[in-house]
């Protein structure tokens, strides 16, 4: 093929894109008016037609879950504009509707770990189970997933850090607003700073939302505060060898600035500072990849 040739189709390939990314932007971008109050009469009424058009029924909705799904829709849409913009707290910056959509979100994966991941770790649900049984709960956010924790595990404490005080006033409100208040936690620290001794049961750790320096610094403390034979979940990206879905997962990731891993890279790190039985467990389509491991067991404290 001719430079001419490349060129041209070069051009045809970034003109598809541009009109399938103005396509789906302003998409959603009616979407999101059709769900909420913003806009003029008009505006919403042809927000509406969009999406009566895409086939969605939307009017069935309860009112919180139309800010719910609009302020989840409108996240990216925010979120990419945000990074153009040069501001770097692109997961901090969005709305308290949004975070707690996400929230709640990934407050849904509690039930299918405890359903499909929990059977293959060993001593972990007894361990749970146990009175006294504690989790820790790194970058906790608004606190949905310690909640989802603390309602599944009626034994478990779990205890939510997170270095940004505005998600942690969220966190407040969540935990509050349940009926395991008691037994949820909060704290504003970095894991990088954790110092605590064989304390927790299991901890889960999100790579994507830890900047790497910080996730190197947490891990060896993380190790230190499990128990012996506790478990660690490191949350990472998904790379599944489709380019273009891979490459946006780690810039989706760094964007936010936080770690991006895969599989191997996930298990190495985990090796790294000590762990066994480290292996990438399966999770279905659209959720994040999980590595697991545990702390080499000794004898447990002899109140446990």
């Amino acid at each position: 093929m001719d430079t001419t040739a490349v060129v041209a189709a070069r051009n045809e390939r970034l003109q598809q894109l541009m009109h399938t990314g103005d396509r789906m932007a302003w998409s959603t971008a009616a979407v999101v008016l059709a769900l909420g109050d913003d806009g003029t009469d008009d505006q919403r009424q042809a927000a509406g037609d969009v999406a009566d058009a895409l086939g969605l029924t939307l009017g069935d909705l309860a009112e919180p879950e139309r800010r719910g799904a609009a302020a989840q829709a409108a996240a990216p849409l925010l979120q990419a504009a945000a990074l153009l913009h040069g501001d770097g707290m692109l997961w901090s910056g969005q709305s308290d509707e949004a975070l707690l959509a996400q929230g709640r979100t990934s407050a849904q994966g509690v039930a299918m770990f405890a359903r499909l991941g929990l059977p293959l770790l060993p001593g972990l649900a007894e361990a749970l189970a146990r009175q006294g049984a504690r989790m820790l709960d790194v970058g906790t956010g608004v606190a949905a997933l310690a909640v989802a924790y603390a309602e599944h595990f009626p034994a478990l404490t779990v205890v939510g850090i997170d270095v940004l005080p505005r998600v942690l006033a969220l966190a407040a409100q969540t935990a509050s607003a349940s009926s395991v208040a008691d037994r949820v936690v909060l704290r504003e620290q970095d894991v990088g700073t954790l110092d605590e001794e064989a304390a927790y049961d299991l901890v889960w750790l999100p790579a994507p939302f830890v900047p790497g320096a910080a996730l190197r610094a947490g891990l060896p403390r993380v190790a230190s505060a499990l128990l012996p034979g506790g478990w660690v979940l490191l949350g990472h990206g998904k790379f599944t060898g489709e380019h273009l879905d891979d490459t946006l997962t780690r810039f989706k990731t760094l964007a936010f600035g936080g770690t991006a891993l895969d599989d191997h890279q996930a298990q190495q790190v985990l090796k790294d500072s000590a762990f066994e039985a480290v292996s990438t467990m399966p999770t279905p389509p659209g959720t994040p990849g999980i590595t697991v491991g545990r702390k080499p067991a000794g004898h447990l404290p002899s109140d446990r």
